[in-house]
């Protein structure tokens, strides 16, 4: 599964009168392989994937595809650039698609078969008779290293595309059937992958997508190396940090203590998997005196990494012995509702950015942001434009929300001096009377239940 505009992208660029060469880029559970068939079909094209040899034979094994894909009478070895500019430019009424998946080799190699193929497309053939895209799952490379390694004739890109994960709220739309509460449960799981959305059904819930993760894992052709960036040295540091990052060592002092590994090293291993997309930073927000949200925590980013960090790698070996069904029962069931509560508020956090981003909202927000405190009776806060704040409390199971979460959350702002005008109170399983009846008379106070969270 992909998302509709980015197809869309690609096609306007291929439909230019000119020549184009384009970037596609994201991780391959975001829906790579789903676009480029979709969008090569109907098209005449040619898909060489690239591979970590030296320059001269990945344009031995690249001219020796084009040959065996169009069976041209020229070969390879007679003539390189003619075996490339003679398929292009024949049948000229029709344009051509070039795909090169994994271009990264290409690039790495020989930083120079950029200006080859710039040269192909602006002066060996005629305007409007071939599209080039360049596919690369290497996130960190592509944003970190491509420009540097290429250099100025990156300005002859038209087009960059990157493979975003869905959000939890874009999941719930995806699969309007099932409940909120197992939808959120799936997400918690699998998170914004779309290419495991194809197994998922309206009778899909969270126990049957978590045993197909376990089996997933247990399988031999699953290496414990897998969620790392490509190419990285010491894998056995990185899961280390993972793994303490998963059981909640979230700042840098709490990772070097539980690790013994040097901060400054730690700090350069944390760089390298924010970069991949493995790890995300939280920020900070002002939201009072005395107030303090998370600042400088490091959180494992995809929710498929969180769950099997947290849940699933300390018990490795029992996965292999005991199989899926039964691993579930012996270490996720218990677990698996305060893990799906513990990323309710990031739900909800969505939701409000949602709502900001289709004008639903009468103010305009400066940030939205994770709060904690002791009592942890707040979970967010949407900071105002103008510097007020709405703390935000979520509840994801048990009973309705109770009139005593507002109260708590009261006490909650009083005790930090928090500049707060509203209280807003998420709760997937809804509200008691009380709180119903004060929240439908009360100023500043906004409940949201699940129903609600659904985007229309």
């Amino acid at each position: 599964m992909y998302r509709k505009q980015d197809l869309k992208y690609l096609q306007d660029i291929f439909d230019r009168s000119s020549n184009d060469i384009a970037v596609l880029y994201g991780k391959s559970t975001s829906g790579l392989s789903e676009i480029l068939r979709d969008f090569s079909k109907d098209k005449e094209f040619l898909y060489y994937r690239a591979s970590a040899v030296q320059d001269k034979i990945q344009r031995q094994l690249f001219a020796g595809e084009i040959h065996e894909q169009t069976r041209s009478p020229i070969f390879p070895e007679d003539d390189y650039d003619k075996l490339i500019t003679t398929y292009i430019n024949e049948n000229a009424d029709r344009k051509k698609l070039i795909i090169f998946g994994d271009f990264y080799w290409l690039i790495k190699a020989n930083p120079t078969f950029i200006n080859f193929l710039s040269h192909l497309l602006f002066h060996q053939t005629r305007s409007g008779s071939v599209m080039i895209l360049l596919v690369c799952d290497d996130i960190r490379w592509v944003e970190n290293d491509m420009i540097r390694l290429i250099g100025r004739k990156s300005s002859e890109i038209s087009g960059v595309i990157k493979m975003h994960a869905y959000s939890a709220t874009e999941f719930v739309e995806c699969f309007p059937k099932i409940p909120l509460s197992e939808a959120m449960g799936i997400y918690s799981i699998i998170g914004g992958k779309s290419k495991y959305y194809s197994e998922i059904t309206d009778e899909s819930t969270a126990h049957s997508v978590a045993v197909r993760e376990l089996e997933r894992f247990a399988d031999d052709s699953f290496e414990p190396g897998d969620f790392l960036p490509k190419d990285i040295r010491e894998p056995a540091v990185y899961n280390t940090i993972l793994l303490n990052i998963a059981a909640g060592h979230a700042k840098l002092n709490e990772l070097h203590n539980a690790t013994g590994i040097d901060r400054a090293k730690l700090s350069v291993y944390l760089k390298t998997l924010i970069e991949s997309g493995t790890v995300k930073k939280a920020v900070s927000a002002d939201v009072g005196d005395g107030a303090s949200v998370m600042k400088g925590a490091y959180l494992i980013a995809e929710r498929e990494e969180y769950f099997y960090y947290k849940l699933v790698y300390p018990h490795l070996s029992s996965l292999r012995i005991i199989g899926a069904e039964r691993f579930y029962r012996r270490f996720i069931d218990q677990e698996l509702i305060p893990f799906i509560e513990e990323f309710y508020p990031h739900f909800c956090m969505e939701h409000v950015c949602w709502l900001r981003d289709h004008d639903r909202l009468n103010f305009r927000v400066s940030s939205i942001e994770e709060y904690y405190d002791k009592a942890k009776a707040i979970g967010f806060v949407v900071v105002a434009a103008g510097g007020s704040v709405i703390a935000c409390a979520t509840r994801y199971a048990g009973p309705h929300m109770s009139y005593q979460t507002y109260e708590d959350v009261k006490a909650a702002v009083r005790r930090n001096k928090i500049n707060c005008d509203n209280i807003w109170l998420f709760s997937a399983s809804g509200f008691d009377q009380k709180l119903a009846m004060f929240g439908n008379v009360t100023p500043g106070v906004r409940l949201i239940d699940g129903a609600e969270q659904r985007l229309r």
